[in-house]
């Protein structure tokens, strides 16, 4: 039995969506490869259209389409209905010299080629972490405890801190 959406309904999800448009614009750049980004935009907005009638409202709308979008790429992933976002080796190294002289945007480019590396769980949680989320926010998203985001964080951080000083370290 499907829900019929009033007028109202349909004005609030297309309020909420495009106030919160960004969130789907960094989840495409970060689950997909480039020419697949319309694509995905366009899935991740249908089953947020789709899985609309499930909103209760028990938790923020922005929290919801973050867990339903990270689905979506996920699972769209996992299908193979969407190229994996690998850069290439060059795409990946990280110079030598310290990040002194680097613009934002190449600091920014640097971070999301390591966390790309990461296992899809972790590499949610460090985009949640980095979209300023609360550690309760993130669990209620990624359906684990809070105190597990804590402890994988820390393990997330070390991680990229490996990988942005292997190539640094003698060989």
């Amino acid at each position: 039995m499907s829900k019929q959406f009033t007028e109202k309904d349909k004005s609030y999800f297309v309020d909420m969506v495009f106030n919160h448009l960004g969130i789907i614009y960094k989840i495409c750049n970060l689950y997909a490869a480039e020419e697949d980004r319309e694509d995905l935009k366009q899935e991740i907005v249908y089953q947020l259209w789709k899985s609309f009638p499930t909103f209760r409202g028990d938790s923020k709308f922005q929290s919801w389409m973050y867990r339903v979008a990270l689905n979506t790429a996920m699972l769209g992933l996992r299908a193979q209905r969407i190229k994996y976002t690998r850069l290439t080796d060059q795409d990946e190294t990280i110079p030598d010299e310290s990040w002194t002289g680097f613009s934002p945007d190449e600091k920014v480019r640097q971070l999301y080629a390591h966390i790309s590396k990461l296992k899809d769980l972790d590499k949610t949680i460090i985009f949640l972490y980095l979209e300023e989320c609360s550690y309760e926010e993130i669990a209620e998203i990624t359906g684990i405890s809070t105190k597990n985001v804590s402890v994988r964080l820390v393990r997330i951080r070390e991680k990229l801190r490996k990988l942005f000083h292997i190539q640094n370290s003698p060989a």
